[in-house]
């Protein structure tokens, strides 16, 4: 199977598309959009929905994950929702929902602990590969970590 996993943002998502087969994970397109902050966050979001949509077009995608989003911040929040509205109507485009999780889950199921640093996760990522992984940045790692987290958390991946 084929899955889209997510760590989204406005000014920097990342997506990790993941195949496990037989029981081994890896990954097959990993890629972020550093944002340009000055445009609108309609031109943002647009971007980001254009990614998501070429993803689907080049992989067969079968499941989609994505952080909850958070924040402290009403207007953060309200941000992060906007994108998060974007990335489950292109996957809703393409037949599926998108599935949540946590990042403490994310945190726990990856690295051990809840409250795990973004290091941390990264090298716990690492740990479900056989293959050498690489990260151009941390929203990388944890969208590759959202994935892995999920696949625990359904019991398909030990």
């Amino acid at each position: 199977m084929m899955y889209l996993a997510m760590d989204l943002s406005m000014n920097s998502p990342a997506f990790a598309v993941l195949k496990l087969l037989n029981g081994r994970l890896s990954v097959v397109d990993l890629s972020s959009i550093k944002q340009n902050t000055k445009k609108s966050h309609g031109y943002r979001l647009f971007v980001t929905y254009n990614h998501i949509q070429e993803l689907f077009k080049t992989y067969p995608i079968q499941e989609v994950v994505s952080e909850k989003g958070f924040s402290r911040h009403a207007n953060t929040t309200q941000v992060l929702y906007m994108v998060h509205g974007v990335a489950r109507v292109a996957a809703y485009q393409n037949g599926l929902e998108v599935h949540e999780i946590t990042p403490t889950t994310v945190k726990k199921h990856v690295a051990g602990s809840g409250k795990a640093s973004k290091e941390q996760v990264a090298d716990g990522v690492r740990g479900f590969f056989k293959e050498e992984l690489f990260f151009k940045n941390d929203d990388e790692s944890d969208a590759v970590g959202v994935g892995v987290a999920h696949l625990v958390e359904k019991g398909r991946l030990k």
